[in-house]
């Protein structure tokens, strides 16, 4: 079989491993061992569960190999593209402008097989008609025009005519008109195949520019009928609990598995359409983000036959009252969660202690807490929870944290999985407080500890942080980090030298640097300069005023992966 044959059979099954690595095979027994191996390896990684231990070194070896070779694999440079994604051995997702989505190189969509494509606003609209005859067309299963003000009329004449045969996900959030969501599914095959369906956004437009009107539920109902939908985002929709009622009795709600109701203006008694859910409908994740269904209701809500198979649930802005937590933690879904986000809820440690104390979940690895009000006494509790050695993802970002809370979050010993932490937004100085910050001693705590050798991601934004915690946490003995967030923290010009000379900065895919203004001018030169800066790294420079020749050496270094 030639290189092509084996490309059309992996087009032909995105979802099938066994392909890629047929190719693999071949690679390697036509002198390509190195992108052999890369196709192994991420067909591995994407396998693994998060908390694998052997990830670490499949994600060093992905990193490497790509940092070599990504040029020659991309086949063609994708100068149309803003962003794209590499999974599983080759690019699956690509992001860019309008016009220049319709101008992507067929050879290019020969060798990968895209199966996403983003369209990011850029200002100038350029019309979706103009990728009828794009060559993703055909491959393309997901497609995002989220926030870019986008026409209905013109996006439903693209589907119409295009009607992309594989596509089954639209995401049509955060533009004007969604009441004519409709518009886009009724003449075309996307209706009948439509698994995921994202819109929403109403409230997030300035006073001039007028929303439209809502969606009207029976008629989303009419137009899915025969839809086998999983996923329905209808967030800041303007749907009411009778409309609510109507979507989840419908009978495309028997294959609902997440639903996104935030922001929504339901009334408290929005629990019943759970209790009166189509007879097959059991969800798996669900938000309910600012809604009273985050706090007033959640104890109906959560015993609802529609919910008894709830693993993720986020319950944003559900306010510090401690039956809350009673109520969560004596609840079916606390009991098999594995994400549970309830940011922004003004949650002091007296309030989070019911769910702390409770016995929880053996397999919870995503826990959001940032902006509520934990200080040191609830990373405590936390920390002596009986559930929370399984994390491997943890926010407590704008918690009023200090150096002892990360000592204590440290020396506890508990987060031996743990691979993101957010700790961004604790120093109260910023609002001109005398009260908790964290500063070099808490990241150095947090550096020195052997139980988090397996963190990955680190956020340290808007904190009291200088170039020595900086150097602690990028030298240390145990950390091999990949991403780090040091914007806002007032940053000399020191901190450059640091990163540029540490040869650990060759694994980052991810450096904030933004709203540092001391780095101003061309005190970033070093870093634009420095051999270990990874073409792969996500660098952002905003709100820093750079000199010319710096922001020329960014670009020509990391191309669109700079921002600024």
């Amino acid at each position: 079989m030639s290189a092509d044959a084996f490309l059309r059979a992996i087009r032909a099954a995105p979802d099938d491993d066994l392909p890629r690595l047929v190719f693999a095979d071949y690679l390697d027994e036509t002198g390509d061992p190195a992108r052999a191996e890369f196709i192994r390896v991420q067909c591995e990684l994407a396998t693994l569960p998060d908390h694998d231990p052997r990830r670490r070194a499949l994600e060093d070896r992905e990193h490497d190999l790509l940092n070599e070779h990504e040029p020659e694999w991309c086949e063609t440079e994708p100068s149309w593209a803003q962003e794209w994604d590499w999974r599983r051995g080759f690019i699956d997702e690509i992001s860019g402008y309008g016009s220049p989505l319709a101008n992507i190189e067929p050879q290019f969509i020969g060798y990968h097989p895209v199966t996403s494509v983003r369209w990011t606003y850029l200002g100038d609209f350029a019309l979706p008609i103009d990728w009828i005859q794009a060559p993703w067309v055909p491959t393309v299963r997901s497609l995002s025009v989220a926030n870019t003000w986008c026409i209905v009329d013109e996006l439903a004449t693209f589907l119409n005519r295009a009607d992309p045969p594989n596509l089954t996900t639209l995401d049509f959030s955060g533009n004007v008109g969604i009441g004519n969501v409709c518009d886009l599914l009724r003449h075309n095959g996307l209706r009948d195949r439509i698994q995921s369906l994202l819109f929403g956004g109403m409230s997030r437009f300035p006073p001039e520019i007028p929303p439209g009107d809502p969606v009207d539920p029976a008629d989303l109902c009419t137009t899915l009928d025969r839809a086998p939908l999983q996923h329905l985002a209808c967030f800041d929709s303007g749907l009411t609990s009778d409309g609510l009622r109507t979507l989840l009795s419908a009978p495309f709600a028997a294959t609902l598995k997440h639903l996104d109701i935030s922001d929504n203006p339901i009334a408290p008694d929005a629990y019943r359409a759970f209790e009166q859910a189509h007879r097959s409908m059991r969800l798996k994740r669900l938000d309910v983000s600012g809604t009273p269904l985050a706090g007033i209701s959640l104890e109906p809500l959560l015993h609802a036959r529609s919910l008894e198979s709830l693993t993720r649930l986020e319950m944003n802005g559900c306010g510090s009252a401690r039956r809350n937590m009673e109520v969560l933690a004596g609840s079916p879904f606390w009991a098999q969660a594995d994400h549970l986000r309830a940011h922004s809820g003004t949650i002091p440690a007296s309030t989070f202690e019911p769910l702390a104390h409770s016995q929880g979940p053996p397999t919870l690895r995503l826990l959001d807490l940032a902006d509520n009000y934990l200080r040191t006494s609830g990373v405590r509790l936390l920390c002596e929870s009986p559930w929370v050695g399984s994390l491997t993802w943890l926010a407590l970002s704008a918690n009023y944290l200090d150096d002892e809370s990360c000592r204590v979050l440290a020396r506890s010993g508990r987060f031996t999985h743990l691979r993101t932490l957010h700790l961004a937004h604790n120093n109260t100085r910023l609002d001109r407080g005398e009260g908790e910050q964290i500063t070099d001693a808490g990241a150095t705590e947090l550096a020195n500890e052997p139980s988090l050798a397996n963190l990955r991601l680190l956020s340290l934004s808007n904190t009291g942080v200088t170039h020595r915690g900086v150097n602690a946490v990028l030298n240390g003995l145990y950390w091999r980090l990949f991403g780090l967030g040091l914007a806002g923290n007032d940053l000399s010009p020191e901190v450059v030298r640091i990163l540029a000379g540490s040869p650990r900065l060759a694994r980052f895919v991810w450096l904030d640097l933004a709203d540092n203004p001391r780095l101003r001018g061309r005190a970033l030169l070093p870093l634009a300069e420095s051999p270990y800066l990874s073409r792969l790294c996500e660098l952002d420079c905003g709100g820093i005023d750079l000199a010319d020749d710096v922001r020329t050496a960014f670009r020509e270094r990391l191309g669109p992966r700079f921002s600024h």
